[in-house]
């Protein structure tokens, strides 16, 4: 995954670089490198820190599976929580630590509900965690600076004309010209940088989303059911219970 995940940045750098050097002047250049380096952020922070999430709960999973494999037992809490890291992330490792202190306390209770993993696993907390608002303003961003590279190529253009002599029309009229290169040229290395980042990160994105749902699933089934289930399991306990001594009530 992470391999993939830098020849993507690596294609992302020859994009950018082709960009830089087909720029018409110097001032598109200018506009067009600015693009490239928030783009490479976006890659940095953005995509690369998604992909590195997927692979953390690829990572949880394996654990799961690997325990499951080398210790034969009906409760995969106690070995799994032995581990010092299931992620190889420090930030959703420490999350894991919070969890393990809370299935603690609650397990004091014989008949308590043992929290679900989802409440510190799902969408909405490793959105806050990977800035997802941030990454997503990107794309825009991109795309916005183009459109007022747009705007300073038109001013220069406009700027410019004059119609004093020959010359000085001829000399406006080249400028224009020029003024009109740098407009679109900016206009259309956003489109094309925002849609190549837009369409790679939500890509990304899912995959995460994809990893997470199978992580989850995959620690529901094995090691701590979902709330629900355990409530349902509660709920069954308690009726077989009432109803064995109901049957043990001696007739009058």
């Amino acid at each position: 995954m992470k391999k993939t995940t830098l020849v993507v940045g690596f294609f992302f750098v020859i994009i950018c670089g082709l960009m830089i050097v087909f720029a018409p002047d110097n001032l598109s250049r200018i506009f067009v490198i600015v693009q490239s380096v928030l783009m490479l952020l976006g890659f940095v922070f953005g995509i690369f820190r998604v992909s590195s999430y997927a692979s953390a709960f690829k990572t949880g999973r394996a654990v799961i599976f690997r325990t499951k494999k080398e210790i034969q037992t009906n409760d995969l809490w106690l070995p799994i929580s032995r581990n010092e890291s299931v992620f190889f992330i420090d930030e959703l490792d420490k999350d894991f630590e919070v969890y393990k202190k809370l299935v603690a306390e609650r397990k004091k209770n014989p008949y308590g509900v043992l929290p679900d993993i989802e409440e510190t696993y799902n969408e909405d907390t490793i959105s806050l965690k990977i800035w997802r608002g941030a990454v997503n303003q990107v794309s825009e961003t991109l795309t916005g600076i183009g459109i007022l590279g747009t705007f300073v190529g038109l001013i220069i253009g406009v700027g410019s004309i004059g119609f004093s002599s020959v010359t000085a029309a001829i000399t406006s009229l080249q400028t224009m010209i020029n003024g009109i290169e740098i407009a679109f040229y900016t206009s259309i290395v956003g489109i094309i940088l925002s849609i190549c980042f837009n369409l790679t990160y939500k890509f990304y994105w899912n995959i995460l989303l994809r990893d997470l749902r199978l992580f989850i699933d995959d620690f529901h089934k094995n090691v701590i059911p979902s709330e629900e289930t355990q409530m349902k399991e509660l709920q069954v306990k308690y009726y077989s219970t009432m109803l064995a001594k109901n049957s043990e009530v001696p007739k009058a």
